[in-house]
């Protein structure tokens, strides 16, 4: 009876230690740039983006194609193309869930967060949960992202 208890109690340490709820721990600066990042993009401020956010060169791995973007200029561009079109199909905001993946060393990170958008109604636009990987460069103490790897369409 107690190896049989014993048997149960670590399945269940097991189950809850793999849940994928969990949240990992990320660099508290990471974290701020992202926290910035998430405001920034409900806000549609690309401005702040492009000054406070990504770095140059930025590059953007679609499904099919590689975009690499050498200024500022090419970024805003992107960027406003891709508000211009959320704004078409009604965006209000997003949340970050929680993050999936994260790595770090001295100046270079992947981090893979989950996040939500949501409509102007605030009801949920499309997939529930998004996901997008990035890569991020460390300048000078700050963390910018220099790489993003959609998992799920950026403007929509």
């Amino acid at each position: 009876m107690m190896v049989r208890r014993l048997i149960l109690l670590l399945l269940f340490i097991t189950l809850v230690s793999c849940d994928s709820k969990s949240d990992l721990k990320v660099d508290s600066t990471i974290e701020q740039t992202f926290t910035n990042y998430v405001e920034y993009w409900s806000d549609g401020d690309f401005d702040k983006i492009v000054n406070d956010i990504y770095g140059v060169p930025f590059v953007l791995y679609n499904q099919d194609s590689t975009v690499v973007m050498n200024t500022e200029k090419e970024v805003k561009d992107f960027l406003i193309s891709a508000f211009e079109t959320l704004d078409s199909n009604n965006y209000g905001y997003s949340i970050r869930n929680k993050w999936e993946h994260f790595k770090s060393d001295k100046n270079l990170s992947i981090i893979e967060m989950n996040f939500t958008r949501y409509l102007k109604d605030s009801t949920i636009m499309g997939a529930s949960e998004r996901s997008t990987s990035y890569i991020l460069r460390k300048y000078n103490g700050n963390h910018k992202i220099v790489g993003m790897i959609p998992h799920t369409p950026i403007s929509e």
